[in-house]
């Protein structure tokens, strides 16, 4: 909801649904992203990894520890269903190092758990990624980036997708 400039953001008590004043509230959840007044990513990359966490619980016994299917399969499996749910919403998002360091070490912990790996065997991320067959999720966060880039320049350039890549502000920094 956007604030007109003339009234206080902490003034939230004039705006009613059905008599109820609305809450000022830090952040919440809109169509499966998690917003913020504080634009951090740092909430949004922790929703992002207890979904993705959770995805994984689900399928855990029944197919990344499961003996009878092969690794192959587990990892196709992984690729199909958990990174997908990771990098949903990061196309349009510019993490930092940090975000990126956060995602790349979940990553790696669910390809050694995947794979039967523990850290006393001692191998290498370059390793167990190549073992996997799987790239960085550096690599594959670039990728989707760029595909949602190429799509949004063969927009026509009325839609505000496009505007606003190509927009610049008029006021403000």
């Amino acid at each position: 909801m956007e604030i007109p400039p003339n009234i206080s953001p902490n003034d939230a008590s004039i705006f009613t649904i059905n008599g109820m004043p609305l809450k000022n509230i830090s952040s919440f959840t809109y169509l499966g992203s998690n917003l913020s007044f504080s634009c951090n990513l740092s909430n949004k990359v922790q929703h992002c990894l207890n979904l993705v966490s959770s995805a994984f619980g689900h399928l855990n016994d029944r197919v990344f520890t499961n003996c009878n299917l092969r690794t192959h399969t587990r990892v196709a499996v992984y690729n199909a269903v958990v990174i997908p749910t990771l990098l949903y919403g990061f196309k349009s998002w510019v993490p930092y190092c940090h975000h990126i360091r956060l995602l790349e070490s979940f990553h790696i912990r669910r390809l050694q758990q995947i794979l039967g790996l523990h850290w006393w065997h001692k191998v290498s991320h370059s390793e167990i990624r190549k073992r996997a067959g799987v790239a960085p999720l550096e690599s594959l966060l670039i990728c989707c980036q760029l595909q949602w880039l190429s799509h949004i320049i063969r927009i026509p350039s009325n839609r505000l997708p496009r505007r606003v890549l190509f927009g610049q502000l008029t006021h403000g920094q």
